[in-house]
C-alpha cells in the first residue's frame, strides 16, 4: 500500500497545477495569465500550465517502474540526472500544442528563439517535444500526438509561491514584450 499512497501524492502533485477551462477560475492570476500568453501566440492550439516537484525518493519509485503512464511526459533525463528537483526547485511547464500549418512551425520556431534567449541570460528554460507510440494496436497514433512542452525550473530561497508566482509572471511579461515586438514576422 505504500507504493499506492505515493502513487497517489505523486499524481496529486503532478496535477496540483493543472489549467484548463474547467478549472482556470480557481488558478493564481499568474497561472492564468501565462496560460493565456501561449494562447496568444499565433499558431498555438492549446496550451496548459502544469507544476511539478519530484523528491529523490519520488524519483527512484518512478524509476522502478519506468516512468509509466503520466510520468512517461516527465523530463526523464534531468530528473534521473539530478536525482529529482534541486532544493526548493519548482518544474513549472506549459504543455502546448501547434497548428498543423506554418503558422503552427513559426509559433514553435518563435518558442524556441524566446528559450534560447532566456537561457542566454541565464534562465533554467527548455522546450521538450512529446509524442506517443507510433502504433497501439490497430491503432495508427503516428501524426496525430505530437505536443511540446516549455519548462522553466525555478528555484526559490525558501518554499514561497509568492515567490514561484513573480518568476512565473516575469516569464509572462518577457514573453507579451517579444510577442508584442515581433508579431509582424507571423505575417511575413
Amino acid at each position: 500500500c505504500q507504493g499506492e499512497a505515493l502513487n497517489f501524492r505523486l499524481v496529486m502533485i503532478t496535477f496540483t497545477f493543472m489549467v484548463n477551462a474547467a478549472y482556470a477560475s480557481g488558478m493564481p492570476s499568474e497561472v492564468k495569465d501565462l496560460k493565456n500568453a501561449f494562447e496568444n501566440i499565433p499558431g498555438i492550439s492549446s496550451a496548459d500550465v502544469g507544476k511539478h516537484h519530484y523528491s529523490k525518493e519520488d524519483i527512484a519509485e518512478l524509476n522502478a517502474i519506468y516512468f509509466a503512464g503520466e510520468y512517461a511526459d516527465l523530463p526523464i533525463s534531468m530528473y534521473r540526472r539530478s536525482g529529482g528537483n534541486l532544493n526548493n526547485e519548482i518544474l513549472i511547464n506549459v504543455a502546448f500544442t501547434i497548428q498543423k500549418d506554418a503558422t503552427g512551425l513559426k509559433a514553435l520556431e518563435y518558442l524556441s528563439w524566446w528559450v534560447r534567449d532566456l537561457s542566454r541570460s541565464g534562465d533554467n528554460v527548455q522546450i521538450r517535444t512529446i509524442a506517443l507510440p507510433p502504433i497501439v494496436g490497430e491503432k495508427v497514433q503516428l501524426g496525430s500526438t505530437l505536443s511540446f512542452w516549455f519548462e522553466a525550473y525555478i528555484v526559490t530561497e525558501k518554499e514561497d509561491m509568492r515567490l514561484v508566482l513573480k518568476e512565473i509572471s516575469d516569464l509572462t511579461k518577457s514573453l507579451n514584450t517579444s510577442l508584442e515586438l515581433y508579431k509582424s514576422a507571423f505575417d511575413k
